[in-house]
């Protein structure tokens, strides 16, 4: 699984090196992960006012475009080599979710480049993939972060990280 290792960081941690968790789909050709963070932000509305002797609405000159902010769901897997570096593992990454920087995180794919500055909302749908007590555990679970200020700039520069 070293094939993991470099392709997802939070807050410049690459979080599969530090806690063996990954983005992890429900079904083989599934992209649902990627799918959430490149989906574009909605767009704020614009100002209307209707008037019942006019046509259409009314909308200022000159409208500005703005992206609302937005929610993210994320699956991740972590699998550990036994029950008690699983139980560790875990805990500490839904601890590192939840604590962030001032409570915000970096989320950064490095296969494209990209960053989204997230707070954690929830967690859900956990799900064990292998029982406890028989070796190597694996779980998976679901994440929903909030974008509040969403950018939707493409690859960042990237600065010696």
């Amino acid at each position: 699984m070293e094939v993991l290792e470099g392709l997802f960081f939070i807050n410049d941690t690459d979080v599969y090196a530090r806690f063996g968790a990954f983005l992890a789909e429900t079904a083989e050709n599934r992209h649902d992960n990627y799918d959430s963070l490149l989906a574009p932000p909605t767009l704020k509305e614009q100002p209307e006012v209707s008037f019942r002797e006019e046509n259409g609405v009314r909308t200022p000159d000159t409208l500005t475009q703005a992206f609302d902010a937005r929610d993210i769901m994320l699956r991740f897997a972590i699998t550990a080599p036994d029950d008690t570096a699983f139980l560790s593992r875990y805990v500490a990454f839904v601890n590192f979710l939840k604590s962030g920087d001032n409570g915000y995180l970096t989320l950064r794919l490095a296969d494209v480049g990209m960053e989204f500055r997230v707070y954690a909302v929830g967690f859900s749908d956990y799900s064990q993939l292998i029982p406890f007590g028989n070796g190597e555990i694996a779980a998976s679970f679901s994440v929903k972060f909030r974008e509040p200020k969403p950018t939707f700039f493409g690859p960042v520069q990237q600065t010696g990280k």
